[in-house]
């Protein structure tokens, strides 16, 4: 297994491991000795798409409750935080809070890092007694993260009156005014397309 990325987030859950037959499991499970409880607050650096992410260093809260199955473990998980993107319309910075609730297996390790058998697809492999939160969180933000935001529906775009497209005439502008360049443009202008 490689280094786990948020080791606060690598849970050891041998003792939901550990159990004689469903008498055990049942008897655990009443007097809540098969729960293990974390609430933990991370602030990670790189989960990010293209188009939006988590800022560097901005906190997330994981909450999650581990529980004893008859295979393996079902872990209850809630990751809160808030994303920020550009507007695909006036590239104006805009975020919201994101939350996901969810619940994923964890099986005992088989072989080659793959989680229990051929039907278990979608659960998380145990390794040496450890289930990694960490890689649930990356994978369900990851997958959250708006991949074309938007501030609003009624956005138009760019703000015409400060940053007046280049096609426009001069006298609409102002025959005297120097032409504001909207900053986030400011390096095409750099670019030619003459032919020598």
């Amino acid at each position: 297994m490689t280094k786990a990325q948020w080791p606060e987030l690598l849970i050891d859950v041998g003792r939901l491991l550990r159990r004689d037959n469903i008498a055990d499991l049942k008897r655990r499970s009443l007097d809540g000795s098969d729960v293990i409880s974390v609430d933990e607050t991370i602030a990670p650096e790189g989960l990010n798409i293209t188009t939006a992410g988590i800022p560097d260093g901005k906190e997330i809260r994981v909450l999650a409750e581990l529980r004893s199955t008859m295979r393996g473990v079902e872990a209850s998980l809630q990751f809160s935080s808030k994303w920020e993107g550009e507007c695909r319309r006036c590239l104006d910075v805009i975020g919201e809070p994101i939350e996901i609730d969810t619940t994923v297996s964890f099986l005992p390790e088989v072989s080659d890092g793959q989680a229990g058998g051929g039907d278990d697809a979608d659960a998380y492999p145990i390794v040496n007694e450890q289930a990694d939160l960490g890689e649930v969180l990356r994978e369900e933000l990851l997958l959250a993260l708006p991949l074309s935001p938007l501030c609003a529906e009624s956005c138009e775009g760019a703000d015409p009156e400060r940053f007046p497209t280049a096609g426009e005439p001069a006298s609409e502008v102002g025959d005297d005014e120097e032409r504001e360049i909207d900053p986030r443009w400011a390096a095409l202008s750099a670019l030619t397309f003459d032919e020598e």
